[in-house]
């Protein structure tokens, strides 16, 4: 979902790493996850530490957080 969202809204790469533990640095995915979080999109699953939980399914509700905050459309 991560790689679909950074393409599809056309985001750009993060300047540094935000530190997801469950991340692995060398998946193709990776760079996504971190776009995700430098734009605001995300803000991970969990901190102490910082996850992202990669393998955990979307639901409907966190997909609609998530394009509220890429579009910015919780601003009126």
């Amino acid at each position: 979902m991560a790689s679909f969202l950074v393409r599809a809204l056309d985001l750009e790469p993060a300047d540094a790493p935000a530190g997801f533990v469950d991340v692995d640095a060398s998946s193709v995915h990776a760079a996504s996850v971190e776009a995700l979080f430098a734009a605001g999109v995300t803000a991970g699953c969990g901190t102490e530490p910082l996850r992202f939980c990669p393998d955990r399914a979307v639901s409907r509700a966190e997909m609609a957080s998530f394009l509220v905050r890429a579009l910015d459309l919780g601003q009126t």
